[in-house]
């Protein structure tokens, strides 16, 4: 394992924090109980490096104007 000290803006955060609250209402009493840090590091954690240069190959295209390819939505099919 390794640690990293990451900065996200405060609307990230919050977004994080609402979501540990809800899943521990949820879920009742748990020891420990969720955190925004433990689901920022399982929602981390969840990527491959296939996944990861996929997410940033779009991201990259769009900021340097070079054309994204059509791509099927995932959550309609």
């Amino acid at each position: 394992m390794i640690t990293l000290s990451v900065t996200v803006p405060e609307t990230v955060a919050a977004e994080y924090f609402d979501a540990a609250d809800r899943l521990n209402r949820e879920f009742g009493s748990m020891n420990p109980p969720l955190d925004a840090k433990a689901l920022i590091a399982f929602a981390m954690a969840r990527h491959d490096a296939a996944e990861l240069c996929g997410q940033f190959e779009l991201l990259l295209r769009a900021v340097r104007g070079i054309a994204v390819p059509e791509m099927p939505n995932q959550v309609l099919k």
